[in-house]
C-alpha cells in the first residue's frame, strides 16, 4: 500500500482549471478560490480582490502565476496565499510586464502577498518564484559513481522526500553506486528504501553505507525514496523537519500527502 501510494505521486499531467469567484461584499471584494492540478498534485490558490480575475495561467517551467486582471475602479487591491509547495523560493512580481515590490510574507506552508495598484480597466499580473513543487537541483552536493552510463541531473524533491537520478547512454547492464548518510537521504523505519527504475520497483544493495543500484541497458531515471531528502540549501532546518514529519505520516497512516 506504502509503495503504490509513493509511485502515484510520480505520475506527471497538468491541467490548469479558471479561478472560481464568490462575492462578499462590495466593502471586501470577490474571494477567488484558483485551483492548479499540476504532475499530478492539487493546490488551491486563494485571492480577495476589490476587482474581477477573469483568467489565470500557471507555467510550472517559468515557476509563475499569471492573472489577468479587469478592475472598474482605480484604487485596486489584492492579497493572495499561494502554498509554498507549488511555487516558493525568491520572487518577483510584475503589473503589466513592470516589476512592482508588494508587501511579501513567506510562512511554512504559504507565501502571503498584498498588492496595491491604481488604473481602471484590464491589467496583467504575474507572481513568480524560483522553485517547483519543492524540486532543487543537487547535482554537486551527491557523491556518486556509475558503470555503463552517465548522470544527467539529479534532483531532490523534500516534499516526496526523493532523490531522481537521470540516465543517458546505458550501453549496457550497469551500477549506480551512491554514497548516503543522514544529510543526504534517510530510510523508512524499517531501515529501508524504496528504489524505482522507470516506473517499477527495483532492488539494491547497500556496502559500507554506499547504496548500489543494478540497472539495465536504456534505463532513464533512478528515484530513491526515504523518509529526509537533502534540500537545496543545507541551511533549511524547518524544511527537513516539515518532510521528515511528511515521511512518517505516510508510513503510519497510508494517507496521501496534504499541502
Amino acid at each position: 500500500m506504502i509503495k503504490k501510494l509513493l509511485l502515484f505521486l510520480l505520475i506527471l499531467s497538468i491541467t490548469i482549471p479558471l479561478a472560481d469567484a464568490i462575492q462578499l461584499s462590495d466593502k471586501t471584494g470577490l474571494i477567488f478560490r484558483i485551483p492548479i492540478n499540476t504532475d499530478d498534485r492539487e493546490f488551491t490558490i486563494n485571492a480577495t480582490a476589490n476587482f474581477d480575475i477573469i483568467d489565470t495561467e500557471f507555467d510550472k517551467n517559468e515557476k509563475s502565476l499569471t492573472l489577468f486582471l479587469n478592475s472598474s475602479i482605480d484604487t485596486n487591491l489584492l492579497e493572495i496565499v499561494i502554498p509554498a509547495s507549488l511555487i516558493g523560493g525568491d520572487f518577483k512580481f510584475y503589473l503589466d510586464n513592470t516589476e512592482i515590490f508588494p508587501k511579501f510574507n513567506q510562512g511554512k506552508s504559504s507565501i502571503f502577498v498584498t498588492i496595491e495598484f491604481s488604473g481602471i480597466g484590464k491589467h496583467e499580473l504575474k507572481l513568480q518564484g524560483t522553485t517547483y513543487l519543492d524540486i532543487f537541483d543537487v547535482y554537486k552536493k551527491i557523491d556518486y559513481e556509475i558503470d555503463n552510463g552517465k548522470i544527467d541531473s539529479i534532483i531532490s524533491n523534500p516534499q516526496t522526500n526523493l532523490l531522481m537520478f537521470s540516465l543517458i547512454n546505458t550501453t549496457d547492464t550497469g551500477k549506480l553506486s551512491v554514497k548516503i548518510s543522514d544529510d543526504i537521504i534517510l530510510p523508512f523505519e524499517n531501515n529501508e528504501f524504496l528504489v524505482i527504475i522507470d516506473g517499477i520497483e527495483s532492488d539494491y544493495f547497500i556496502d559500507d553505507g554506499i547504496l548500489n543500484i543494478p540497472f539495465n541497458h536504456n534505463d532513464k531515471k533512478i528515484t530513491i525514496i526515504g523518509t529526509y531528502v537533502i534540500p537545496e540549501f543545507y541551511e533549511i532546518a524547518p524544511l527537513v523537519l516539515a518532510t521528515s514529519f511528511i515521511g512518517l505520516i505516510i508510513l503510519k497512516k497510508y494517507k496521501k500527502l496534504l499541502v
